[in-house]
């Protein structure tokens, strides 16, 4: 057994080890500035690679000028964190110091083009929160609907279900009723997810339907107090960084790795980790091929964020306005969900009201659009599993020296949960580093499951 003084001792040379080595880190998504600042709390030499001009985590942050002159900001896309599903994030914010705060997202639904059905409160029972409806709701036989669907998934045990047993699967087999799956959750999932219903029909339903559960039933979400920018500048801190710069050529040479971006080269590094997409790695060579048929069977699924202050994408009625708004045709052939981002935003409470939406079914107005921003997110299908454990073991082969991190890179929904653990990982192939034990400390372990996070 190893004695705290040996340990101490232990520790103490593989930092001395570590602070002679330098690493770069390619993209500053969370996965990036997580990997980044581990590397760096543990004394190394840290130098971040950004394509962007300014960190990728939070380069599409929106700042508004209100008419009294103060100026407020808004996520896009916006982040609110359950307890549950983003515990190694929020262990993090707390050892950076970074605030959060308890929010309430109340949830509405109507029909298209008009007439709100239901609206969402929650009452506590015992550790739990129980969605349930206001009085003048609960006479609308689609409530009672809605409540039976929340009932369902309440009674589902996603860790029973055969891991290949996709969500369209699931639905069919325990016959959900379609005005909970496609007037609801469907409209959540793609939002969360960035995909469409095709792609979530695909999804294992034990990791969707464990995110349900968190979110749904679980203590209130969190939001970060000075939004993704205020976690954003701390994992930057002490780093260097390279921003504008677009690496297009990774060699290996006897001397160290070295990244090229036009005309310049940097180098040489000791490892290089890659914090960008899994199909945005052009710049891998030619002997990287088994890492190259890995990454790119990774899926991905894209589309539209948009932001603005259109109120044709909120109930008619201002009383049924919630933080969220679910529309969807009677038919269910089409629907789509927005966010009011000011109940949320403390920065904006008293704004003229901002909205996000995603795939809209019909565009916001151009004079109230604020942007629109093209996203792609990694999905997952049955796959998935066996693609990470082939990424596991390339990264612990002999004298491996380039890395692979972000949210598709570990197990579960691929969000800011999983590109933080994937980040860890990375970093502790690299040797040990006490910090990474700090963060992991009473965070409860996730299996494929149960790796999950609400948002982008």
């Amino acid at each position: 057994m190893i004695g705290p003084c040996l340990l101490d001792k232990v520790n103490k040379d593989i930092r001395s080890r570590m602070m002679k080595k330098k690493i770069a880190v390619i993209g500053s998504g969370m996965a990036g500035l997580a990997a980044g600042w581990l590397c760096r709390k543990a004394g190394t030499d840290v130098t971040i690679f950004e394509a962007q001009s300014s960190r990728g985590m939070d380069f599409h942050t929106q700042f508004l000028d209100g008419n009294d002159g103060r100026s407020g900001h808004v996520d896009v896309p916006l982040r609110v964190m359950s307890p549950h599903a983003w515990p190694t994030v929020l262990k993090l914010c707390d050892i950076l110091d970074v605030k959060t705060f308890e929010v309430d997202t109340p949830v509405a639904c109507s029909w298209l083009p008009q007439g709100t059905w239901f609206r969402s409160i929650k009452f506590q029972f015992g550790s739990r929160e129980i969605p349930w409806a206001p009085l003048r709701y609960l006479i609308r036989p689609e409530t009672y609907r809605m409540l039976s669907g929340f009932l369902q998934i309440y009674r589902a045990h996603p860790k029973s279900l055969d891991s290949d047993l996709t969500l369209e699967e699931f639905r069919k087999q325990y016959r959900v009723d379609p005005i909970f799956w496609k007037g609801l959750l469907y409209p959540l999932l793609t939002t969360i997810c960035t995909c469409d219903e095709k792609t979530i029909d695909q999804w294992p339903a034990g990791q969707i339907l464990d995110l349900l559960q968190k979110i749904v039933f679980g203590s209130r979400l969190r939001r970060l107090q000075g939004g993704t920018k205020a976690l954003a500048e701390k994992l930057g801190t002490d780093l260097t960084w390279k921003s504008g710069i677009r690496v297009e050529e990774l060699s290996e040479k006897s001397s160290g790795t070295f990244l090229r971006s036009q005309n310049n080269e940097f180098g040489p590094f000791d490892y290089v980790i890659c914090a960008v997409q899994a199909n945005h790695l052009n710049f891998l060579p030619e002997q990287y091929h088994r890492e190259r048929k890995i990454l790119d069977a990774f899926p991905y699924d894209s589309g539209t964020l948009w932001v603005h202050r259109d109120e044709r994408f909120m109930p008619e009625n201002r009383k049924d306005w919630s933080p969220l708004h679910y529309q969807v045709k009677k038919d269910f052939s089409q629907s789509m969900f927005s966010v009011w981002v000011n109940p949320i935003e403390p920065t904006i409470a008293t704004h003229a009201p901002v909205f996000q939406t995603w795939n809209p079914i019909f565009e916001p107005e151009a004079e109230k659009t604020l942007s629109a921003v093209p996203m792609e997110r990694a999905v997952v299908t049955r796959e998935n599993q066996k693609l990470l454990s082939e990424l596991d073991l390339l990264h612990q082969g002999p004298l491996r020296k380039v890395f692979f991190c972000g949210s598709y890179a570990a197990s579960g929904v691929p969000l800011l949960e999983s590109a933080v653990r994937s980040a860890i990982k990375v970093v502790g192939y690299l040797g040990y580093d006490p910090l990474n034990q700090k963060i992991v400390d009473d965070v409860p372990s996730q299996d494929s499951n149960s790796e999950t996070s609400l948002a982008a």
